[in-house]
């Protein structure tokens, strides 16, 4: 019987210790791309903001919007539509080019486009910088 105790206390404290790094770390690895891929110095822009989508289901625009600037700097971001549609609504990080948006005068205000070559999960809401 003790030796029974024993065995589910190991288990227990092995599930606990096991699964608590996953709990801290809020979203499972699949709704990361290349975390840590791009680093600040590495010619690569990093961008941290929130994302918003427009436009319909089938091919929604996504836009960043980094708050940290006055006034806030937008970004419209390309790359895999699932892994944006999922942070949606959340701040995450990004790291790749960004392209200018072209300079004519109906698109005089167009934000440029950032590739999305990294992307790291920083919250789950938006963060508001004062």
């Amino acid at each position: 019987m003790k030796n029974g105790r024993q065995t589910a206390l190991a288990a227990i404290t092995w599930a606990t210790l096991t699964g608590l790094p996953a709990a801290q770390a809020g979203l499972t690895k699949d709704t990361q791309l290349n975390p840590g891929n791009v680093k600040p110095g590495g010619g690569k822009p990093l961008v941290i903001g929130c994302l918003s989508s427009e436009g319909n289901a089938t091919s929604p625009t996504f836009v960043l919007s980094d708050s940290r600037a006055k006034p806030p700097a937008l970004y419209h971001l390309t790359g895999d539509i699932e892994m944006l549609r999922v942070h949606v609504g959340h701040t995450i990080e990004v790291g790749g080019p960004i392209t200018p948006a072209p300079n004519t005068r109906a698109n005089s205000t167009a934000p440029p486009t950032l590739k999305v070559e990294s992307l790291a999960y920083v919250a789950k809401t938006c963060l508001k910088y004062p």
